[in-house]
């Protein structure tokens, strides 16, 4: 921890002698900041003074390739993880209590704050003094749909990436079996007939096959809910089916 904090400071020490007034201050957030065990990246976010100064495009390109220096300069470049963000968007959110503000508030720790920006909105935030707007709340809300349904989406595409893997590892036996390969809703048939009844297959795998071709089709339905744990003991039974199917390959080759 003390090590990375100290990264995190030379860091903001060169930005600072770079910038001046440009920067109202340099914070520590993420895991470095509240001292988690397991830390990767640090940090950091540097809050630029766009109220009192004119950002044109000139000063946009000049501040940009500037950080770039400083940063490929440092040697723990590769841990450094900046963001820069503007006063008055910050204060928008911070005021308005939306949750990814009031967090940086609450647990990231000013490496430099010259300015006199950052730590007066830690004790405002201490004393209560903040509170969520109206719209943050609603806007909180709002995104938690969007957040089922990725998640929702993300267990669909693991599940069909299962399925597909299924698919074309049993084309492959059918095929060395010089069979032509069939659309996915014959395959168990086929794996049946083929290879459950040569006794080259128990025929638990074909049992699989049918379960996950239901599940896939019935989730791009959305009439199903599987559970991440599912998914795990699929990826596991799925992962001997295709070795079965390699075997199979390699006996008839």
């Amino acid at each position: 921890m003390e090590e990375n904090y100290k990264i995190a400071y030379d860091f903001a020490v060169e930005a600072y002698k770079k910038f001046q007034n440009i920067v109202k201050s340099i914070v520590l957030f993420g895991s470095v900041a509240k001292d988690l065990k397991k830390q990767n990246d640090i940090d950091i976010i540097i809050f630029i003074d766009d109220c009192t100064i004119q950002w044109d495009e000139e000063l946009i390109s000049w501040y940009r390739e500037e950080l770039e220096k400083i940063v490929a300069m440092n040697k723990n470049w590769d841990k450094l993880h900046i963001n820069t963000v503007t006063l008055s968007v910050f204060w928008d959110e911070f005021k308005a209590g939306e949750p990814v503000a009031i967090n940086i508030v609450r647990y990231g720790k000013s490496l430099i704050d010259f300015g006199g920006f950052f730590d007066p909105l830690k004790m405002l935030l201490a004393k209560g003094k903040i509170k969520p707007s109206a719209e943050a709340i609603y806007n909180a809300l709002r995104r938690a749909p969007h957040h089922l349904a990725r998640a929702r989406y993300g267990l669909y595409l693991a599940v069909d990436s299962l399925y597909w893997a299924m698919v074309d590892s049993s084309h492959a036996a059918l095929m060395i079996a010089n069979k032509v390969a069939p659309s996915p809703e014959h395959i168990p048939e086929m794996l049946e007939e083929y290879f459950v009844k040569k006794k080259m297959l128990n025929g638990k795998y074909v049992k699989l096959y049918r379960e996950i071709y239901g599940v896939v089709h019935s989730l791009s339905k959305s009439d199903i809910n599987v559970p991440s744990k599912k998914i795990d003991e699929y990826q596991k039974e799925v992962d001997k089916f295709v070795g079965e199917m390699a075997n199979i390959v390699k006996k008839l080759e």
